[in-house]
């Protein structure tokens, strides 16, 4: 009966598994990032798109010349943006100004280091941000990654020249930025405040999407509130691990605090481990504010590292970060309304013991096996 019984609750426990990722989207922690810097002037846009060896050979027709792209000839490169490069623009990328449509023109590709510039213009124009609705809509590399590339645009006001537009890029802050991913295509803004709000509501949703595909996380947090607390103790737990990564969170983005993501990413398994370890070996746990503390401090440069992707420079940093919090605890909260209510109902069906070791086992193979994935870095572990 006794075997029986933990077969039934294993059961459950995987229906729980399952419902936990099938509330998160299918999004990887890593997607093919890229880059893009818009130059707004009186009479032009001057724009770059910057991206990796990697995904620039995946935009359409690229592999199909055959060409070397370590040792491109002068030939080669302008056959390449006559016959490749420019039609895919025409059809991917599309500026409008008060709803008429510009078109982006290719002006040059060069290659700096390792990542590849696509340089773009558009000529004539008589821009001015306070009377003016500009919409950018890019769909680049989306079909070719399955939806797993995200864009980060960058606005600059600026009417410097052609040759020094890169030192504004290099040097300045951008005026505002924007995440263009395949959910969100379309940049349109018209005023500052509503570009604010907008970058405010992109980060957020980054932190929910982070936190609702980071399962390292959510089994983190499923290990601590297993054992059965109640309610307030509960709330203590999650603002205690708040508290925490938002502290590292900061500190890391701001670059105060820098620590290897591959020895974090292994911490962080480890972290399970150890959470699920104490709740098999120890009938009464003590201490777990201090070690949900310690450990989510470790989270906290785990969130970093995704965020320091997509931050532009210090003068959005505080506001980016905020927000990305934000999404963080929403995310959070999101996992917490599914989990705990499936955890009452079991636990109604389960005595409260059977539960944690039965939830605590599984969190643990878990979280050792990541443990060993990241600390020998062997990439079988897809998340």
């Amino acid at each position: 009966m006794l075997i029986q019984g933990y077969k039934k609750l294993a059961a459950l426990i995987l229906v729980l598994v399952l419902l936990l990722c099938g509330v998160t989207p299918a999004f990887a922690h890593d997607m093919y990032l890229g880059s893009s810097k818009w130059a707004f002037g009186k009479d032009r846009i001057l724009s770059t798109i910057e991206l990796d060896p990697e995904l620039f050979q995946q935009i359409k027709g690229i592999k199909e010349l055959g060409f070397d792209l370590d040792h491109l000839t002068d030939d080669q490169l302008h056959e390449m943006t006559t016959k490749v490069i420019q039609p895919y623009i025409n059809e991917k990328l599309s500026v409008s100004i008060n709803d008429r449509s510009y078109p982006e023109k290719v002006v040059k590709i060069e290659r700096e280091g390792t990542t590849w510039i696509i340089w773009l213009k558009v000529s004539d124009l008589d821009f001015n941000w306070q009377k003016n609705k500009v919409k950018i809509a890019y769909h680049l590399l989306f079909e070719e990654t399955n939806n797993q590339h995200a864009n980060i645009g960058y606005i600059y006001y600026t009417d410097a020249d052609d040759d020094s537009v890169q030192a504004v890029f290099d040097k300045t802050p951008p005026d505002l930025q924007n995440i263009f991913d395949s959910n969100n295509t379309v940049w349109d803004f018209s005023d500052k405040t509503a570009a604010i709000v907008a970058d405010i509501a992109t980060y957020v949703g980054l932190g929910i999407i982070h936190f609702l595909t980071g399962y390292d996380h959510i089994a983190f947090l499923l290990a601590l509130i297993v054992i059965g607390l109640s309610t307030r103790e509960t709330i203590k737990i999650i603002a205690t691990f708040t508290v925490a990564h938002s502290i590292t969170l900061l500190l890391a983005a701001m670059h105060v605090v820098n620590l290897n993501p591959k020895y974090v990413g292994s911490v962080i398994a480890l972290s399970i481990c150890y959470i699920a370890a104490e709740n098999l070996l120890s009938k009464q746990v003590n201490y777990r504010l201090l070690f949900t503390f310690m450990f989510g401090l470790v989270h906290g440069f785990g969130f970093a590292s995704v965020l320091q992707e997509y931050v532009a420079n210090k003068s959005n940093l505080v506001r980016s970060v905020v927000s990305f919090n934000v999404g963080v605890e929403v995310g959070q909260l999101l996992i917490l309304l599914v989990t705990l209510p499936l955890l009452y109902l079991i636990k109604k069906k389960f005595s409260l013991r059977r539960v944690t070791i039965v939830t605590s086992a599984a969190i643990f193979i878990v979280g050792f096996v990541w443990f060993v994935d990241r600390l020998f870095n062997l990439q079988l572990v897809p998340f």
